[in-house]
């Protein structure tokens, strides 16, 4: 059997919320907001090496998930950058609370 329809109208649901918000939403964005959804707080450093991206890579993709992505666009609200207080060169990457409320609809759709 190539696969179980019933999970894939679950995958099909999962990507169709992400395009409800940004229809050409790229895959490695998702990514991202994937890796800080099972390791929030993480920096960016770690990230961009966990997912095998470039550093600005990464950095463009948080930023598309936050408050404002390139160009001054606006991005989806769902992430923020936080300074290290340990160490001010390195951003750790949260979950806003409409990041926390996105997965909360995710988590949905599996339980």
């Amino acid at each position: 059997m190539v696969g179980d329809t019933d999970k894939i109208k679950i995958y099909m649901k999962f990507v169709a919320m992400f395009r409800d918000m940004d229809s050409e939403i790229p895959l490695t964005t998702v990514a991202v907001f994937l890796a800080v959804v099972q390791n929030e707080g993480m920096t960016m450093k770690d990230m961009a090496k966990m997912l095998n991206i470039s550093q600005s890579s990464c950095s463009r993709n948080v930023a598309y998930l936050a408050q404002y992505h390139r160009l001054n666009k606006p991005g989806l609200g769902l992430l923020v950058t936080q300074e290290d207080p340990m160490e001010r060169r390195r951003k750790v990457v949260q979950l806003t609370r409409r990041g926390k409320s996105f997965v909360d609809k995710l988590n949905s759709m599996i339980a």
